[in-house]
């Protein structure tokens, strides 16, 4: 057998054997996927804002509070918050 011919045989065993495990794995799976009827909390960071702001500091906004970040180049120290009002007129 020509050598181009048994690298193409190991090349497509190989393939056969990748894809028989891979079918294999998610067929017999002992992992079970959680139910979607469960009202599940949202994560943590679905409820928060993280905005990096073009001079360097971080603003993290939930629904609670809204905290400005800054790196000292040690540890991020907590700055002022500046408040935007915003306007109900309707």
């Amino acid at each position: 057998m020509p050598r181009y011919a048994r690298t193409i045989l190991i090349a497509l065993t190989a393939s056969i054997a990748t894809f028989a495990v891979t079918v294999y794995g998610a067929r017999v799976s002992p992992a079970e996927a959680p139910s979607r009827g469960s009202a599940a909390s949202p994560s943590l960071s679905a409820s928060r804002f993280i905005m990096l702001l073009p001079d360097g500091r971080v603003e993290i906004t939930d629904s609670f509070s809204r905290r400005v970040y800054r790196w000292d180049g040690q540890r991020w120290q907590e700055g002022d918050a500046r408040f935007q009002s915003r306007s109900t007129s309707r």
